[in-house]
């Protein structure tokens, strides 16, 4: 059990997954900050012309 670990920590599929998750992050607290620049045009019907 524990040479599983130590192979699973030190293999490549480890950094394979905390670069996933590390992008996820970036990911999302990219379309939280800019969510009405992403997507207030969309949303928002502007009858204005």
């Amino acid at each position: 059990m524990l040479d599983a670990l130590i192979h699973f920590f030190s293999g490549q599929s480890f950094a394979m997954l905390m670069l996933g998750c590390g992008t996820l992050v970036v990911v999302v607290e990219a379309v939280r900050a800019s969510r009405r620049a992403l997507w207030g045009d969309l949303f928002t019907e502007d009858f204005e012309e």
